[in-house]
């Protein structure tokens, strides 16, 4: 078999928990087979502990961003995988960054280009993303998760020439406008450990993962219309429900 390859890209993947830790290694592949040379940055303040041990897939404990980059270079050879463990912050952010909880601002992570994979499980980190998105001019951005127990969605947030080809999810969304949680980067330690891991299940973290490795290849790879932008799905009744949240009519893209 012929090996198709196109230009290098670079995917920003942020979070490296419950969907991250399946998607990562998804990822490494596409980018190793069809996008040599590219680099996978891997964004995680958070360290993976036993407790996360039914859903996650790592080798041994550490920080999530440093052990999986590990893990991936180990594996494939075609790509770069560039650790990043820091916690991801707004440019409003007035607190304090320091050994034990460093951070990075969204505006300074992410560049023109960047195909980002926000699959951070809180609302408050996930609007921050967008909005930095929102500023640059060429960019898609991958969201996905469990709302609960076996019932899943995905949202594509695309840029192009500094408009919007899909909406950015807080017209869709009150929880975007007003997030009902906190950004585990602005929390204490302590905070961050009194948060409820909520109803997340391994066969519902997995199909995230494979939803959005369905839109990368979609999207990314033959290059389509996003026009299923989002994407609701329940594994308990075998159903998916896709969405149209495009800011322009398909036919302009052509």
């Amino acid at each position: 078999m012929t090996m198709s390859t196109e230009n290098p890209i670079r995917i920003v993947l942020v979070g490296a928990g419950g969907v991250g830790t399946w998607l990562a290694e998804g990822v490494a592949r596409l980018l190793d087979w069809r996008f040599p040379g590219s680099a996978l940055i891997i964004v995680d303040g958070d360290n993976y502990e036993a407790k996360n041990m039914e859903r996650q897939n790592f080798t041994k404990m550490g920080n999530k961003a440093s052990v999986k980059a590990l893990e991936l270079t180990e594996k494939f050879d075609r790509t770069s995988f560039i650790p990043v463990p820091k916690w991801v912050v707004g440019d409003d952010f007035e607190g304090v960054s320091d050994q034990d909880s460093p951070k990075i601002k969204a505006s300074d992570l992410l560049v023109e280009n960047d195909v980002v994979l926000a699959v951070v499980d809180n609302f408050a980190a996930r609007k921050i993303i967008f909005d930095a998105a929102s500023n640059i001019s060429n960019i898609d951005v991958f969201t996905g998760g469990n709302d609960d127990a076996l019932f899943g969605s995905i949202y594509h947030y695309q840029r192009r020439n500094s408009e919007d080809i899909t909406e950015h999810p807080v017209h869709y969304h009150p929880e975007y406008q007003s997030p009902p949680d906190k950004n585990p980067g602005e929390l204490s330690c302590q905070e961050r450990a009194e948060i409820d891991g909520g109803t997340q299940l391994l066969a519902t973290n997995m199909a995230v993962a494979a939803y959005i490795l369905g839109r990368l290849d979609h999207i990314i790879v033959n290059k389509r219309s996003p026009e299923a932008t989002e994407i609701y799905f329940d594994l308990g009744i075998g159903r998916a429900e896709p969405y149209n949240r495009m800011s322009v009519p398909a036919t302009a893209l052509v």
